[in-house]
């Protein structure tokens, strides 16, 4: 395999395995698709990285992690960095030896028993998506470079036309803008304020909140938590799960209305709905779990960071009912609920005599 399939490897496993989680551990770094709450510095979002910034030099090893749940492991060495051909399209392979195992078929033992079943001609066992002409000897070099240059242009980094870096376009500091509005008239002021209202949907809001008061803040929660639950159970049909669209509009309430209980209300609710999805529609996706853990986790800073005991008692039965309703629930999703729980600092400390949540 030469430097340039693997530079390479890490778009082609994003265009073409996408339906599956996977990471590249390079010990110290992980290249993988995080939570996007996620703050751990040795994670690294792999929309925003080349393997070949990471991949530098002859000898170094990565391991390559597909598909979380059948846990393909794989040991990618750089054995050798090749001068670039110019006549050669790249990526290119140089040789190869088997044939690639069927997806979903349930990793290392449960591709032996698949082959198991192959040799014994038990087709009634076998995996129905696979082809009856799958051989597992197969490997056809010609035909893996040819759908290597069929991809050539959309993945090869050399093929890309260059473009201009983009320029960055001028910001407006708090400090400039206080100093512009000072400057303006009464008139102006009033005139700016109300071009602002028209022209944002969010300055709308904001502005109807300042000056309605809490029923127009009431009105923005009630329409958000609306939102939160249509992309879980909406009233017809399936939800679409559309998880950062959910969160996106918690953040806006919060970010409009600066109203706290009702963002932590929020932030509750959709978890309490992501819960009640996994345990209606059965197991999810690595991605959806940490998503609800993260904004879990996110409730109770915001209740640690309380002073008194009024909001905590107000939301105990409810976090307490989340909790237990995530047991049974797999991919570490109940301990790390029950962790996080554990956390509610001073308030756990004072209900210790009632056990934990079960």
């Amino acid at each position: 395999m030469t430097f340039h399939q693997l530079h390479l490897t890490l778009q082609i496993v994003m265009g073409w395995e996408n339906r599956h989680l996977y990471s590249f551990d390079f010990g110290d770094k992980t290249i993988t698709m995080p939570d996007p709450d996620s703050r751990n510095k040795r994670v690294l979002n792999a929309s925003k990285q080349r393997l070949n910034e990471h991949l530098t030099h002859e000898g170094q090893e990565v391991r390559y992690l597909y598909d979380f749940g059948d846990s393909w492991s794989h040991r990618i060495v750089l054995e050798k960095i090749l001068p670039v051909q110019p006549d050669q399209t790249y990526p290119y392979c140089l040789e190869g030896e088997r044939n690639c195992p069927p997806e979903d078929c349930g990793g290392v033992w449960g591709y032996q028993e698949f082959l198991t079943d192959l040799r014994d001609e038990n087709q009634s066992k076998a995996l129905p998506w696979v082809v009856k002409e799958y051989d597992p000897d197969r490997f056809s070099l010609s035909k893996v470079n040819t759908l290597l240059r069929k991809k050539a242009y959309q993945l090869n980094q050399y093929q890309e036309k260059k473009k201009a870096p983009p320029t960055k376009p001028p910001k407006l500091t708090a400090a400039a803008l206080k100093k512009q509005l000072q400057a303006m008239t009464q008139q102006e002021l009033v005139q700016l304020l109300v071009d602002c209202f028209k022209a944002s949907k969010q300055t709308e809001q904001f502005l109807t909140v300042k000056f309605a008061g809490a029923e127009a803040a009431e009105a923005l929660f009630l329409e958000c938590r609306k939102k939160v639950k249509d992309e879980f159970f909406p009233d017809r049909g399936v939800g679409k799960l559309r998880l950062g669209e959910a969160r996106k509009a918690i953040d806006e309430f919060e970010k409009i209305t600066r109203h706290r209980r009702y963002a932590l209300d929020l932030k509750l609710f959709y978890v309490e709905m992501g819960v009640e999805f996994a345990n209606v529609y059965g197991e999810m996706e690595y991605r959806f779990y940490q998503s609800l853990v993260s904004m879990f986790s996110a409730v109770v800073d915001m209740l640690n960071k309380e002073e008194g005991t009024e909001l905590i008692e107000e939301y105990k039965d409810r976090i307490e009912a989340v909790v237990s309703a995530s047991a049974g629930i797999g991919w570490g999703f109940e301990e790390a609920m029950q962790d996080i729980y554990a956390e509610l600092g001073w308030w756990n400390e004072r209900e210790a005599g009632a056990g934990s949540v079960s």
